[in-house]
């Protein structure tokens, strides 16, 4: 009986023309789903797309910004020999005399005369250019150049002191220095001690020696 209340079902809707608008719209229901999935599908390779072209357009910028910017602060002729010895000398100079009293091996004295020399040109490229055409005149390039400069210097040197310490085993060359000190002062200070109440070894003419 269920079987021919179907079948009577089914010959209904056929005449009503419902079966056919039913099957039509199960259609259209299933090329709905595939578009949805396909969709689904170049979503992510269009924002992989988007993604590649603002990263490159992104960089383009900064590669240009960085570019004007070297340019405006070498003045006249743009990047030369003469323009970048003018300009970047004094950040050298102060570089190689941090180099110099920085203790320890050839590898520290580099690291810490590089940190500075390089954080210290950066700085008066940054701020220089920062002031745009008041950074080009006499006194307002000049104040650029000492302030960037000195902020530059801190932030290169802050920077070297992180490579010093991975190289050091966790302490740059003047702590180090500074330990080794402490230590040397501890142990005068016990020989003192010992010496004063006669024991230990020490006595106080010990001491004068």
């Amino acid at each position: 009986m269920f079987g021919l209340g179907l079948a009577a079902a089914g010959t209904g809707l056929a005449k009503l023309g419902i079966g056919a608008k039913l099957a039509s719209a199960v259609g259209m229901a299933k090329g709905l789903a595939g578009g949805a999935k396909a969709t689904q599908l170049a979503i992510p390779g269009l924002m992989g797309a988007a993604k590649g072209a603002a990263t490159k357009g992104g960089m383009g910028a900064v590669k240009k910004f960085a570019g004007n910017a070297l340019a405006n602060y070498m003045g006249p002729g743009g990047v030369t020999a003469g323009n970048i010895a003018a300009n970047f000398a004094p950040d050298a100079v102060f570089g190689v005399m941090q180099g110099a009293m920085t203790p320890g091996d050839l590898g520290d004295k580099l690291i810490a005369g590089g940190s500075t020399a390089i954080g210290g040109a950066l700085g008066g490229v940054g701020a220089v250019s920062a002031l745009g055409k008041f950074g080009q005149s006499g006194g307002g390039r000049m104040l650029a150049e000492f302030g960037g400069g000195m902020l530059g210097d801190m932030v290169g040197q802050g920077a070297g002191d992180v490579v010093l310490r991975a190289k050091g085993g966790g302490t740059t060359p003047w702590e180090k220095l500074q330990q080794q000190g402490d230590q040397e002062y501890r142990q005068q200070l016990e020989r003192e001690v010992l010496a004063a109440y006669g024991i230990g070894g020490y006595n106080q003419t010990d001491l004068l020696r």
